[in-house]
């Protein structure tokens, strides 16, 4: 099973953000990228299957990326990882319509996502909801 932290853009963002100077898409492109990096430096590297599985998606029916960890070596450069795993995200951001946007999921498909959240207590999901909400 997944796990998933959705953020919604709300509607009246884009009169507020032009009263300020900024587009709705830059305010949501920063969002999106401040997200990306709490969830990458938050994930543990072993393998690199987990931090390398998040995904940004607009349709949360459709998978994102899920590695599996099976028969990869273990003890990888977390650095290296990390890197990997925040380009795949900004390669997702890269690719969405931000200016029409109403919703976007960071989701990790990964099939010890479970357990790296609750069983492992890394709570990855859960830091990145309590900090960008």
């Amino acid at each position: 099973m997944s796990k998933q932290a959705t953020l919604k853009i709300n509607s009246s963002l884009e009169r507020k953000m032009l009263l300020l100077g900024q587009t709705t898409e830059d305010v949501a492109k920063d969002k999106l990228i401040s997200i990306a990096q709490t969830a990458v430096t938050a994930s543990p590297v072993d393998t690199g299957a987990y931090v390398t599985s998040h995904s940004f998606k607009t349709d949360t029916t459709s998978r994102g990326r899920g590695k599996s960890s099976a028969n990869k070596p273990r003890g990888q450069n977390p650095e290296v990882k990390r890197r990997e795993g925040f380009d795949n995200l900004m390669y997702d951001i890269s690719t969405l319509d931000l200016k029409t946007l109403k919703k976007v999921t960071l989701r990790n498909d990964s099939p010890h996502a479970q357990d790296v959240e609750y069983k492992h207590g890394y709570a990855v999901y859960t830091i990145v909801r309590n900090l960008h909400g």
